[in-house]
């Protein structure tokens, strides 16, 4: 099946600095059939930049005239309080954007990204409190398409095995999937926190499927060119062994479900 890119921060993101143009071009090299380009709209990250939506979009229309795939237009927004939430979509809600994801970064203040998040916290304490606020703070921000990254703590984890797994936090995760499948939202398999080790998940998609998800988002979080596409068809094979039976792309947040080949 084709593979979809649906988290790709472009130079609209304070974190990236890469065109529309250049990311389009490295997903067309790479087979891609979509991508979403998803850059930060973070209130609850003083050091983040809003995207500037206005811009990206301009961009993006003057991309697609050249570029033979769809460029979807999406919005990465920060999860914190109901405050932030509210905020969120003050800001977006004019856009007509196709795909949003709603993501915890920040934790009690602190950016989960960076290791000193474990300098008081075992792997186990951290992990969870991650998980017990992605609870929590999923509710705060009605309009999105998917939950983004819940692995998002582990990318740089100072342990020699950062895998997230249901056993963690089982009571938050089964909270969370009952959330998702009741308000006709998904999430996603975000490819970034595996590296360049195994993929992790499977048990995580199997309690999701379990709980009534039909399909998911598949993306690599992709900052570069280079990383465009990473490791989508792990994603996919993942889903698949967990019963998932589609992955989605969106257009003007519906979603478009792709059925998974057996």
């Amino acid at each position: 099946m084709l593979l979809f890119d649906y988290h790709i921060h472009s130079c609209h993101s304070s974190d990236a600095r890469f065109s529309v143009g250049a990311l389009a071009d490295a997903a067309v090299k790479k087979g891609l059939g979509e991508i979403c380009i998803t850059d930060h709209v973070d209130f609850d990250d003083p050091t983040m930049t809003l995207c500037d939506l206005n811009a990206q979009r301009a961009e993006v229309e003057f991309a697609q005239q050249s570029c033979p795939i769809p460029i979807r237009r999406g919005a990465e927004v920060g999860l914190e309080s109901v405050s932030t939430g509210d905020l969120s979509y003050d800001y977006i809600k004019e856009h007509d954007l196709d795909f949003v994801i709603a993501s915890l970064h920040i934790v009690n203040g602190e950016n989960t990204y960076y290791p000193e998040y474990f300098d008081r916290r075992s792997l186990k304490e951290g992990y969870t409190l991650y998980i017990n606020t992605l609870n929590r703070a999923i509710r705060t921000f009605t309009h999105f398409s998917v939950m983004g990254h819940y692995d998002f703590v582990t990318k740089y984890a100072p342990f020699r095995v950062r895998e997230m797994s249901l056993a963690i936090s089982p009571t938050d995760f089964d909270e969370i999937f009952t959330y998702l499948a009741q308000n006709g939202k998904s999430m996603e398999v975000n490819t970034s926190a595996w590296r360049d080790g195994a993929a992790w998940g499977l048990d995580v998609l199997k309690r999701f499927r379990e709980l009534g998800g039909e399909y998911i988002t598949i993306g690599s979080d992709a900052h570069t060119p280079d990383r465009v596409g990473s490791r989508l068809s792990d994603a996919v094979a993942l889903a698949r062994k967990a019963g998932i039976r589609y992955i989605s792309t969106f257009e003007r947040m519906k979603p478009i479900l792709h059925k998974i080949d057996e």
